[in-house]
């Protein structure tokens, strides 16, 4: 009987992983925007990977991972005739795509340390995730793709500012993601299911988002500033926009991103407040 019910497990499990990889491919394809030698900014197409991480734990997650980034390398086929080498091809085949997809597996690593509070826990596994492909890219930028780097300007300078103008839009929409789904969905249970009331945690969800769009608002400025000037290095015949505005637009970014994270910030007091007066009556 005992048997039964772990094979029932695991092919719910292979299930469920095979339909998440399938969703997160199709994610993929759907892109808000490429970059001119790879790159894109998608719906949260990483965001299925990390729920299955989060849902199955470390070991589970790191084989969906991976298996998602061998999909990933084979409709990318036509990246690696662009390798010079034996080493830039092994260098391409592990930082572009087994490991920097692989990584999507440490996506569950927060869970259950942070008060069991899904929301955190998700979205601050896919930041760490985020974080650690962006890494894989710049690496395999700096060493591979740093040929097309124009004249002058470092390698790491330019796998620096590429790769950073897709990742930070694609972290941002992919925790702002999580957090959402985190307030309807509960994935900590054998099945997901929408959540009840009484499973709903102190968090706030309005002043997680408030504070989210402020990071996004002053990211914006700042990536507004840096892919003006990699724009200009990588294209001689780019006009750098009015002085004015490079000061103006990411000064005032800036500012609105203070202000929402301070109002996320009086957001999620004022819950908090609400929540401990209802537990005092």
């Amino acid at each position: 009987m005992k048997s039964n019910e772990q094979n029932r497990s695991l092919v719910l499990r292979l299930t469920e992983s095979a339909l998440m990889i399938a969703f997160a491919t199709l994610l993929s394809m759907m892109k808000f925007f490429e970059m001119p030698q790879g790159g894109t900014v998608t719906p949260f197409s990483m965001l299925p990977l990390c729920i299955i991480a989060y849902r199955y734990r470390t070991r589970w997650g790191l084989v969906a991972g991976s298996a998602f980034g061998l999909l990933q390398m084979i409709l990318g086929m036509k990246n690696l005739s662009y390798a010079s080498s034996i080493l830039a091809l092994v260098c391409i085949i592990l930082f572009d795509y087994l490991i920097a997809f692989g990584v999507l597996g440490l996506g569950g690593l927060f869970r259950g340390k942070l008060g069991n509070n899904q929301a955190i826990e998700l979205s601050l596994g896919v930041l760490l995730v985020c974080i650690l492909r962006f890494a894989c890219h710049f690496i395999s930028g700096w060493a591979v793709w740093g040929v097309w780097a124009p004249e002058g300007t470092p390698a790491w300078l330019y796998s620096l500012g590429y790769n950073a103008s897709y990742m930070i839009p694609e972290t941002v929409i992919t925790m702002i993601m999580a957090v959402l789904l985190s307030a309807f969905l509960n994935f900590q249970n054998d099945n997901i299911g929408i959540r009840r009331h009484k499973e709903e945690e102190e968090f706030s969800v309005g002043g997680f988002l408030l504070k989210m769009l402020g990071v996004l608002t002053a990211l914006t400025g700042i990536l507004y500033l840096v892919t003006s000037f990699v724009y200009k290095i990588s294209n001689a015949e780019y006009e750098l926009p009015p002085q004015v505005l490079l000061i103006l637009i990411p000064v005032c970014c800036l500012a609105a991103g203070v202000v929402l994270y301070i109002l996320g910030i009086k957001v999620s007091r004022k819950k908090k407040a609400s929540k401990e007066e209802e537990i005092t009556e």
